[in-house]
């Protein structure tokens, strides 16, 4: 077995690949797919997914983080450019809160609401953590895997930390982890109250929110300070039980000593966060116990929502011992100050940083075989 896995250079955004080839077959695993703040796609990103897939390609597996532009704007492009798109997983959103997110994105329920048509297959939206669940509690390696290539034609709601694998014999899976931001939504909704605005007005759909918009925007502020981003689905990708090889390939990038004794990576696992707010309070504690088998594994990380200060906190660099490769990616001319420089000289400073921008030769590659 061989995973190519691939951070794409597409500017302000995130799209983020892993083709997994074994003897009888090749898999595609897709992590978010947008770029830029408008609802199209933009023209690099179209360029970028249709010189990586051909028309025939089958996208297998495909993670939705968040529902922010830049995270989903390619995903019809993607589905346009490839024979199908099988499986798709993203965070659960209950209706009664769809309003939050229409705050954001007032396209957010159309696209929510569509992904069963986008999906080929089956759609697995996953549940926010609860300690109180007990399958919140059952060890990972105990968590019997959801197998992807039954493509079994569902809409489901899955556990907080669901174990992806793409068929049978092979291992390598994807582990999610969806926090809750329950508290956040309740705060606002009593700052929301104090203006008037009810629970039943926020539910009666974005015409009548439009209305009360500058109010919502006002209180919105106050209490989600970053945005709903911060209920972006964490996805683990790697093995479970061999070792492997990683090794990088086709890096151009200062801030680091990319070859000699650093060519190969200790593991294979890579974190892909998003645009999580790592500050929320026991995330990274929980986070750190729910996938505490594979955390060891973990040597490539993703730094959240374009490396904004806000969301990054320095404890993720001591998740294990490893060396540890971490990536951000953005646009070269963005107006939000990304990558914080804050952000890049605490990581600079013991870790290798790649900045990840529209620029080609930006673009990270590993390798990973079976050792």
């Amino acid at each position: 077995m061989e995973v190519t896995r691939i951070i794409h250079p597409i500017g302000q955004g995130a799209f983020y690949t892993e083709s997994i080839k074994t003897n009888d077959n090749l898999y595609n695993v897709v992590y978010d797919c947008g770029s830029g703040n408008h609802k199209y796609t933009p023209k690099r990103l179209k360029q970028d997914i249709a010189s990586f897939y051909n028309p025939d390609d089958v996208i297998d597996l495909l993670f939705i983080s968040h529902f922010d532009n830049d995270h989903i704007n390619g995903i019809r492009e993607l589905k346009k450019r490839t024979s199908n798109i099988r499986n798709i997983v993203v965070p659960l959103i209950e209706e009664n809160d769809f309003w939050y997110y229409q705050i954001e994105n007032p396209s957010f329920e159309t696209f929510y609401r569509s992904l069963s048509e986008i999906a080929d297959s089956a759609v697995y939206r996953v549940k926010p953590y609860n300690e109180d669940e007990e399958e919140n509690n059952i060890p990972i390696n105990d968590v019997a895997p959801i197998i992807l290539s039954e493509n079994v034609r569902v809409d489901k709601k899955v556990s907080c930390t669901t174990k992806f694998a793409l068929a049978p014999h092979i291992d390598w899976c994807y582990i999610t982890f969806n926090y809750d931001q329950q508290i956040r939504l309740t705060k606002l909704q009593n700052e929301l109250a104090i203006q008037g605005i009810t629970e039943d007005i926020l539910k009666q759909g974005w015409g009548i929110m439009e209305q009360h918009l500058k109010e919502i925007k006002q209180a919105y502020k106050r209490v989600a300070k970053d945005g709903a981003n911060n209920s972006s689905l964490i996805v683990y990708s790697g093995g479970m039980y061999n070792d492997y090889n990683c090794r990088r390939h086709k890096i151009r990038q200062p801030n680091c000593n990319c070859f000699g004794r650093f060519e190969f990576l200790e593991s294979e696992g890579c974190l892909y966060l998003g645009d999580t707010d790592l500050n929320q309070p026991k995330l990274l504690d929980t986070l750190i116990n729910r996938l505490n088998l594979v955390i060891d594994r973990i040597s490539t990380i993703q730094i959240p929502h374009h490396g904004a200060y806000k969301n990054f906190n320095p404890n993720i660099m001591m998740l294990n011992a490893n060396w540890q490769d971490f990536f951000v990616s953005f646009g070269n001319t963005n107006s939000y100050g990304h990558p914080s420089v804050k952000v890049v000289s605490t990581i600079t400073r013991q870790s290798n940083l790649f900045a990840i921008t529209e620029n080609r030769d930006s673009v990270y590659i590993q390798i990973i075989k079976k050792r």
